[in-house]
């Protein structure tokens, strides 16, 4: 077991929290025994570490650490008694006909929610911008439940990924209060939709070469919707 926080693993673990020992070594840490058997299930997970409290069966690597040692990682308030080192996976090419697309959306609760949504709702691939929350964000993670390890998630800049989806005859729409297409009317199979920022919506660059916009009929005594609850209820419409 180990027992001291300056071990050169536990200082490894450590590191794998920040972004640039995360790129460097292509992996990173997930906390929770539902997060490290979704990417078990994966097969991405590449270590396990654990307290005696939990009895690991995967056969993968496993490190046993005391409770203060796996206490000193931990970025939760109820500390687990099962972690895991996940490989990072980086995805670069756009899949399926049926697409995601988020415009700078900072919230990693957000982000986490609308790729749980995307993988339930059949969503192909899940385009981040660049300028959007880390693809590794904790709280991103365990938002999504998991499920961001069965989707593909691609990280690149959004006037590239819409010509490369134009080009494929598929349209580009974005969610908006003021929409020109009425969700309860639309017949749409195939799609790229965009969803925007959490403050500022959808850029008017992306607007501007879109090929239109929805919006989600509601009481008018709303003045807006959560843009993780807006992309579900538009994907589960078009499933």
């Amino acid at each position: 077991m180990i027992d001291s926080v300056n071990n050169d693993k536990i200082k490894f673990y450590k590191k794998l929290r920040e972004k640039k020992y995360i790129l460097e070594n292509g992996k990173f840490i997930v906390e929770g025994e539902h997060l490290v058997m979704e990417a078990y299930k994966a097969g991405l997970l590449l270590e396990v570490i654990h307290t005696n409290n939990y009895q690991s069966n995967f056969d993968v690597s496993s490190v046993l650490v005391s409770e203060k040692v796996i206490k000193s990682f931990s970025l939760l308030k109820s500390v687990p008694s099962v972690m895991g080192v996940v490989r990072l996976v980086i995805n670069k090419e756009i899949k399926g006909e049926k697409i995601v697309l988020l415009d700078n959306v900072q919230d990693p609760g957000n982000v986490g929610t609308i790729i749980r949504s995307a993988l339930a709702f059949n969503v192909s691939t899940v385009i981040m911008s660049e300028d959007s929350v880390s693809l590794y964000n904790d709280k991103m993670i365990r938002s999504s439940e998991g499920t961001i390890f069965n989707m593909n998630v691609v990280r690149m800049n959004l006037m590239d990924a819409i010509n490369e989806i134009k080009k494929r005859g598929i349209k580009v729409y974005y969610a908006d209060m003021d929409g020109d297409i009425d969700l309860d009317e639309a017949r749409i199979n195939e799609y790229a939709l965009v969803l925007g920022s959490e403050g500022a919506g959808v850029s008017d660059y992306i607007k501007t070469i879109s090929d239109s916009s929805i919006n989600i009929p509601m009481n008018n005594l709303c003045e807006s919707l959560n843009v993780s609850v807006c992309g579900g209820i538009i994907m589960y419409k078009f499933r």
